[in-house]
């Protein structure tokens, strides 16, 4: 009856670690999309080019513009950062971190390397 109680025991004390590890795990960060940013935008620019942007309420967005660029990739707005959007497209080697603004009528979006200056379509 000792050894019972004692495997009893012992397969009690390993489900309550393997469901402490699962509780434990990383936190899936949620897109939280704003109703602002979805849409086409485009600017135009004789010094920083000419772009559309397409921000879809689905987390898909677009980018297409000069020199026959056109990349789809997804973009996340994480609830912590308000007016930041991470970006990914597929001709990116990795994801970009942006500042972003986005009104009725204008976006503007800024990192380290680039701004877009853009109205809505």
């Amino acid at each position: 009856m000792k050894t019972f109680t004692r495997v009893i025991a012992v397969v009690m004390m390993v489900a309550l670690l393997a469901s402490l590890m699962v509780a434990c795990g990383a936190k899936k960060e949620e897109n939280h999309i704003d109703n602002n940013l979805v849409g086409t935008w485009t600017q135009t620019s004789e010094s920083d080019g000419n772009w559309t942007w397409t921000f879809n309420s689905d987390g898909t967005c677009k980018l297409v513009g000069d020199d026959n660029f056109d990349s789809s990739g997804t973009y996340m707005i994480p609830e912590e950062d308000v007016g930041k959007i991470k970006i990914k497209l597929e001709a990116w080697d990795e994801e970009q971190l942006f500042t972003y603004t986005a009104t009725d009528k204008k976006l503007q979006l800024q990192n380290f390397d680039i701004t877009y200056f853009c109205d809505r379509q």
